[in-house]
């Protein structure tokens, strides 16, 4: 069992020093802090008050200001896949949250924000009313000379230009009007009418009869000067956001000092809401929580100073179990895969870690869903060189270690399946043949072997689940369900494959019997006692039978390894395509080298890309479906000890 012993952990000492025992255990980093249970010894006490909102309100702030400068920062170019934190030097992060004055910085960049807000706004509704404009700048009146006269009346309109004919149609049987057009657009047309204002109810009817859209102006002078001045205020618009964006530029210095404050008093909220967390007294306090076994000591060195602090450390209880935090604890060659496991995961505290289990069928799987030699030595250099260049941590650091060891086993699978870049080791110069001796068979050739390698590692994979059952079943002292529930599970997919050789003679003839015989007493278990719990029998009857159909499934679950089959037929014959496609187009004169090598590259690179994602969507589901399916129930939460914490920097 990978999964580290926990051990629930009571400090207790004097009230005055909790804030700093507080923060030593945020340095020792070893310290899961939970809520004081009503339960527990220190229900009794009362919990303390600790105010948060300033802290709160300046994180805020802080966040809000490095959000905004991020706009205003040149971007150095990145994958951008695993963000990495900013490396802060201990002096220089000291320095910095005793005398950085961010409150000033925060106030400055309200006002640009607030003050580009503005004029964003009125930027956009001159910018509309320039465009409005910008279709009647060819009127010839005064824009105040609009609208009703003594006499006569002078009305702007848009119209669209399928009606055109027809409204100046009707526009010139009152003989009192005068149409003047001004701009012509793809769908409408703009116009200036004059007209007697005796006419003016007939000129409504027509408008309204062809949907003319009337326009009022509320600006004063010609629509040219108009035009003019609203150009003319939009460049100085545009010229006071510049000068705000450039001294917001200015301030991006500033900005991993804002992320250091950010961090700092992040940091000391968590110390606040840990003291939440506690209970006191009038002269003492409570804090509890859950540590490793192994840290227990490393736990009382670090808390040693504090001469009058009591430690009382208890097992976790049984009742417990599903409440435990879970910390995995694998050798350093199957830790990378815990990454895999936190996809599907944690297992609960009194469960068994399926990692070390999963890892080297995980490796196996994405590599037979490779099989090329020459993409297991790109998938491993990529990954190595990604795990040295590059600033990654935590479960991205993780995964790209699962996959420089998947391109390592690649390797080898490529030397069994004598395939480098879809090249067979017989095609290569002399000079490689021994590599040929390490051959066992081709899959492009040779399908049905590649098919029965992945059903038997299958089978393996499926039986290793129901082992693991099994010892579950055995060390919680289950032992009639491990014997009548899962060890027949065994018995018959160990006899199926017994009598399958016996028969291909493969095996001595008797093996044929024995597989029967082992066939028939799985079953025969499962029929009889998997309703055991049943006084009826027609209902431990119907459970048996019911229980027997789980047969199709099995069956089914063996043949899903057949995806291993197809996936690395098609990484093979892709490979296979794209050096014919090159050889191809290495004939052609002059431009022939360049774009065979040019298709050799983005084929195989896509070819690696796509079928290693593929590989691991469908290697990862083997391992959730067909191995978790058979022992593994997850739901653990996982440890997390109070520590040093931010959004943004790491201390170095």
């Amino acid at each position: 069992m990978a999964v580290a012993e926990m051990k629930k952990v009571y400090l207790i000492a004097e009230k005055s020093l909790r804030d700093s025992i507080i923060a030593r255990l945020r340095e020792l980093a070893l310290f899961q802090v939970e809520p004081v249970d009503g339960k527990s010894l220190a229900s009794s006490l009362k919990p303390p008050q600790v105010q948060t909102d300033e802290l709160e309100e300046a994180i805020s702030h802080l966040g809000w200001t490095v959000d905004y400068l991020e706009q205003f920062e040149d971007r150095k170019p990145g994958l951008g896949l695993f963000p990495a934190k900013i490396m802060v030097k201990q002096k220089d992060y000291l320095h910095w949250i005793k005398n950085f004055d961010w409150e000033k910085t925060f106030q400055r960049c309200s006002e640009y924000k607030s003050n580009l807000e503005k004029l964003g706004e009125e930027k956009n509704n001159l910018s509309e009313r320039l465009h409005l404009l910008h279709h009647w700048e060819e009127l010839p009146l005064p824009l105040e000379k609009l609208g009703e006269g003594r006499y006569v009346s002078y009305q702007p309109g848009i119209v669209s230009r399928e009606d055109r004919s027809h409204l100046e149609r009707e526009l010139d049987n009152l003989k009192t009007t005068h149409l003047i057009t001004l701009k012509e657009e793809a769908k409408e047309l703009y116009f200036l009418l004059v007209y007697s204002k005796k006419d003016s109810e007939q000129v409504e009817s027509i408008f309204q009869k062809f949907r003319v859209e009337k326009v009022l102006f509320t600006e004063v002078g010609s629509p040219r000067k108009q035009i003019a001045e609203l150009k003319e205020r939009i460049a100085r618009i545009e010229k006071e956001i510049t000068d705000i964006e450039t001294e917001s530029r200015h301030l991006t210095g500033e900005r991993i000092k804002l992320m250091t404050l950010h961090d700092h008093f992040y940091n000391l909220l968590g110390e606040k809401k840990v003291a939440l967390d506690t209970r006191s007294s009038s002269y003492t306090f409570v804090l509890e929580g859950w540590l490793k076994k192994k840290d227990l000591s490393n736990l009382k060195k670090g808390l040693g100073e504090f001469s009058s602090l009591e430690i009382v450390v208890r097992e976790a209880g049984k009742k417990e179990g599903q409440k435990v935090p879970v910390a995995l604890s694998n050798p350093r060659i199957f830790k990378p895969f815990e990454v895999v496991t936190h996809l599907y995961g944690l297992p609960l505290y009194i469960e068994i870690d399926p990692t070390p289990f999963m890892a080297p069928f995980f490796a196996i799987f994405l590599a037979l869903c490779l099989t090329d030699g020459g993409y297991g030595v790109i998938l491993a250099l990529a990954a190595f060189i990604a795990l040295k260049k590059m600033k990654i941590g935590g479960d991205g650091r993780k995964l790209l270690w699962v996959l420089f060891i998947s391109g390592l086993v690649t390797i080898a699978v490529g030397a069994v399946t004598g395939g480098i870049f879809g090249i067979q080791f017989s095609e290569l110069p002399a000079f490689f043949s021994p590599l040929q001796r390490l051959v066992l068979f081709n899959p492009l050739t040779q399908p049905m072997v590649f098919l029965v390698i992945a059903l038997c590692i299958g089978v393996v994979h499926i039986l290793i689940g129901i082992a693991l059952e099994i010892w579950d079943h055995l060390r919680n002292g289950q032992i009639i369900p491990a014997l009548l529930d899962e060890v027949p599970w065994v018995l018959i997919i160990i006899g199926g494959v017994v009598f399958g050789l016996g028969k291909l003679g493969h095996l001595p003839g008797f093996s044929s019997t024995l597989g029967i015989v082992m066939l028939l007493g799985g079953a025969g278990t499962l029929l009889v006692f998997a309703g055991r719990g049943s006084k009826s029998l027609f209902i431990r009857f119907g459970k048996g039978i019911y229980e027997l159909y789980g047969l199709v499934g099995l069956f089914g679950d063996i043949l899903s390894y057949s995806r291993l089959l197809a996936l690395g037929l098609a990484t093979s014959v892709i490979a296979t395509v794209v050096n014919t496609i090159a050889k191809m187009a290495s004939e052609i004169p002059l431009m022939g080298p360049v774009l065979m090598v040019l298709i050799l590259i983005v084929g195989h690179m896509g070819n690696i890309g796509i079928n290693c994602l593929s590989g691991f969507i469908h290697t990862a589901r083997l391992q959730f479906v067909e191995f978790f399916g058979k022992f593994y129930l997850s739901g653990g939460e996982s440890f997390r000890p109070f520590r040093r914490e931010g959004k943004y920097i790491a201390i170095s």
